[in-house]
């Protein structure tokens, strides 16, 4: 969080604390911004609207408040069931939200897991509220749990193994060079350009880019917990690179650059991925968190999708009658599922 908070200047965060007792009983953090309608315009249409907000400052913007960042997932909050139940969680939440930014038009409380029970409860909490339920983009992980790599791909089906093992030799045979940096702070010049290639591509989920001192923040104040891979050509060419958040338990690689001049004729995004879930067995982690997006490549590797849903309610209370059934409209689309693991009785290992 300070990472981002260091990075996102224009972005408001605000720390809620409940005590009791003189103990920290419940946490959460929410954040406001202008949100930027126009990235879901065409680009001619989004240049335009640039050019109109130098004489309507904030034209197709909207102040919206969250539970949580963009840029994280999962639960943005914690309380003590033995201290405070979800009505009185919740309360205290929407109060701490509506005192700070009271001119938010929408507030998001994200993410619930789908099949946890305490997150169900406390999204049925948010929904006698006023909320509705909107389905975020699924969570890819892959769960370890004492696997190394090669126990790891054994249990992966055929055409999975096909895939990898064609991604790797294609590599070898283009003389591809890996090497993972933990102090990568030189490398970010070089890496950035490449990051916003991905961004400009991205379809599945638009949002503004993250700025280039966030790179910098994350490699001062996470300095022992982060890396970057690095594909280079055998000339020393930078063709991709991953940053990536590990602890004792969790590997996540969650910032990808390429060269899509070179992307299209090598599985730069195979290689970066089959690599990070090689350092996370090698490291002992029992799962790989790999975030929202480009589900199946990540299925191929073996991951599982975790439904994620949000509740969002319109603000100002004259608008919910007319807004808030409309909300539901801006649930995701979810990708389709396929199977992951081989099936003993039919394929070979």
């Amino acid at each position: 969080m300070r990472c981002l908070e260091e990075s996102f200047l224009d972005r408001q965060f605000v720390y809620l604390t409940i005590h009791k007792n003189g103990r920290a009983v419940g946490l959460a953090v929410v954040t406001q911004e202008h949100f930027d309608l126009g990235i879901f315009l065409p680009d001619k249409a989004t240049r335009i609207c640039e050019h109109l907000r130098k004489i309507v400052p904030g034209l197709m913007t909207l102040r919206l408040a969250m539970v949580g960042t963009f840029e994280t997932t999962k639960k943005h909050w914690w309380f003590n069931e033995h201290d405070l139940s979800e009505e009185q969680f919740v309360d205290h939440l929407l109060k701490a939200a509506e005192t700070a930014f009271p001119s938010a038009k929408l507030l998001i409380v994200r993410d619930f897991m789908a099949g946890n029970v305490e997150d169900q409860a406390l999204e049925r909490t948010f929904l006698k509220r006023g909320f509705r339920s909107v389905s975020n983009l699924p969570l890819a992980t892959i769960r370890l749990d004492g696997l190394n790599l090669g126990q790891h791909f054994a249990r992966l089906k055929s055409k999975s193994k096909t895939t990898i093992r064609k991604a790797l030799r294609a590599m070898e045979k283009k003389q591809l060079r890996l090497a993972r940096v933990s102090e990568f702070r030189d490398l970010i010049d070089e890496c950035y350009p490449l990051y916003l290639q991905v961004h400009q591509h991205a379809v599945e989920f638009k949002r503004a880019p993250i700025p280039k001192r966030f790179f910098h923040s994350f490699a001062d104040q996470l300095s022992n917990k982060s890396s970057i891979l690095t594909v280079r050509d055998e000339k020393g060419h930078l063709l991709a690179f991953m940053l990536t958040g590990t602890s004792e338990s969790v590997n996540s690689p969650f910032l990808i650059g390429m060269d899509y001049s070179y992307s299209r004729e090598l599985p730069l995004y195979y290689v970066l991925l089959w690599n990070e879930i090689a350092y996370a067995a090698d490291r002992g982690c029992r799962e790989v968190d790999m975030g929202v997006t480009s589900y199946f490549v990540k299925q191929t590797m073996g991951a599982s999708l975790e439904q994620m849903d949000m509740a969002i309610r319109t603000q100002p209370r004259w608008l919910r009658p007319l807004v808030n059934p409309l909300l539901p409209l801006l649930s995701e689309k979810q990708p389709q599922k396929r199977r992951l693991f081989r099936q003993p009785e039919t394929e070979e290992s």
